[in-house]
């Protein structure tokens, strides 16, 4: 009996040890699929932010995890807000009459309110242009998921979450073709200047005194309309 006690007693002990790596073998295990649910979670996020470009500010993930979709949105919503100011100026209602005869009436024949217009919009589309470039870099992302207090793995799934390096691209592409209809409505202003006394305007038209300078305003027409029909 004295000879059992401890071979009981060393199997208890082995039983006990075996639960203890079994708990920890599933505690790990639950760990793995818990990451896995956040990035998922994290990635049907973005995913529906890509598609829709509506941005939830709803956080969804748990933990840490938490912190990376609120750091990811907060970065998307700086993103979109820089992207919306410029679409909004190129909407610009003045922008849809600049050419009317109206304003050739009221703004001519040096169309310094209309010029102005122009330079200001060009202006505001490269300042987009080049802060929305710099956002789509990786020191930009860097500093924002450093910013969060994102560390680690965290700060990797931040900075692999989100390219915006086609996007900035394509920004960049609309930038240039507006700045080309822009200067294209530029030089549409300064014939009409140089030609100033051969034009007036007669109700909701403007008349030329000679066919060779009509057919000069059709071409710049032409070429305005041509530039219109490459912005996307």
């Amino acid at each position: 009996m004295d000879e059992k006690k401890p071979k009981n007693k060393k199997v208890i002990i082995i039983i006990a040890v075996i639960g203890i790596l079994v708990l920890v073998a599933v505690g790990g295990i639950g760990l793995v699929v818990n990451e896995t649910a956040q990035k998922a979670i994290i990635g049907v996020e973005m995913e529906s932010i890509n598609s829709t470009g509506n941005i939830d500010s709803e956080i969804k993930s748990k933990g840490k995890y938490a912190e990376v979709e609120k750091a990811l949105k907060d970065y998307l919503t700086e993103y979109k807000n820089v992207a919306l100011e410029i679409a909004n100026e190129y909407q610009n209602q003045n922008l849809t009459t600049i050419l009317s005869a109206e304003n050739f009436k009221n703004d001519g024949p040096n169309f310094e309110t209309s010029k102005k217009l122009i330079n200001d919009i060009k202006e505001k589309g490269e300042n987009a242009k080049t802060k929305l470039a710099e956002m789509s870099k990786e020191e930009y992302k860097e500093k924002r998921a450093t910013d969060s207090g994102l560390t680690g793995k965290y700060k990797d799934l931040f900075k692999s979450s989100v390219q915006l390096e086609n996007d900035a691209e394509t920004v960049n592409k609309t930038v240039e073709n507006v700045n080309n209809y822009l200067d294209k409505i530029n030089e549409v202003f300064d014939f009409l200047k140089e030609s100033e006394g051969k034009w007036q305007i007669n109700g909701e038209k403007i008349e030329f005194r000679d066919m060779s300078n009509l057919t000069k305003y059709n071409s710049l027409l032409t070429s305005v309309n041509t530039a219109a029909s490459k912005i996307k």
